[in-house]
């Protein structure tokens, strides 16, 4: 039952997680980047993605107060601001499902729909840490450390709280590098153990459905990133 389980949360996330987004630190400032180049994914190390899909881009100090930024929407997104986090929403739209293959519109206006979904995507990337910032700064989900994740070693454990819309989320899938390690508790909590150093890539997922004659869920992904010393 669990091996079932365990192919099932797989099967999942990789029809989930067919690319990674990530914010990488480049000198003084930081870089967001989609693709391949971290995670266990197969395909093009970097992908270049339409910056208009940018929704935001949020800047928070050390002391949980958000910070106003400019920032150009271009390719690739450049942030200059010292956050000690800092998210970023995107999304592509609305996708559907049909034999011919997948088309970047709402079921609505395609003629032979199979299955139908609204996607966005996130990233956080931590740069300092404080208690201050041990809670979701978005109504979206959200994966938090509830340890301070700039200390941890490799072969250490990062405690995590995977929220949505500001509240705990139980059974929601949780991999390291493009592997599933576990699902969430029903407080919303899972441990995952640092492989390596360097820049960390964890990410959750979560599916809601919808009654819409535009799609039939909207699909939630996030990813938190960190460095390893």
């Amino acid at each position: 039952m669990l091996n079932r389980l365990l192919v099932i949360i797989w099967l999942y996330f990789s029809l989930v997680y067919a690319h990674d987004l990530w914010i990488e630190k480049s000198q003084d400032k930081y870089v967001l980047y989609y693709g391949h180049k971290y995670s266990s994914h197969g395909g093009k190390k970097l992908i270049k993605y339409n910056p208009e899909n940018i929704q935001s881009v949020k800047c928070i100090d050390k002391d949980g107060n958000k910070i106003e930024i400019d920032v150009k929407k271009e390719y690739p997104l450049v942030i200059n601001k010292n956050c000690a986090t800092i998210y970023v929403d995107i999304s592509s739209g609305y996708w559907t499902k049909t034999p011919y293959g997948t088309i970047n519109k709402p079921k609505n206006q395609i003629d032979t729909p199979i299955k139908s979904w609204l996607s966005y995507e996130s990233v956080k990337r931590i740069n300092l840490w404080s208690k201050n910032l041990e809670k979701s700064f978005t109504k979206k989900l959200d994966i938090i450390p509830v340890n301070n994740p700039l200390k941890l070693q490799e072969g250490d454990k990062i405690r995590l709280l995977i929220t949505f819309n500001g509240k705990p989320a139980k059974n929601i899938p949780v991999a390291y590098d493009g592997k599933v390690r576990g699902i969430t508790d029903s407080h919303g909590r899972i441990n995952i153990r640092i492989k390596h150093k360097g820049l960390q890539l964890i990410e959750a997922t979560y599916r809601e459905k919808v009654n819409s004659e535009k799609t039939d869920e909207v699909i939630y992904t996030t990813t938190l990133n960190f460095e390893v010393k």
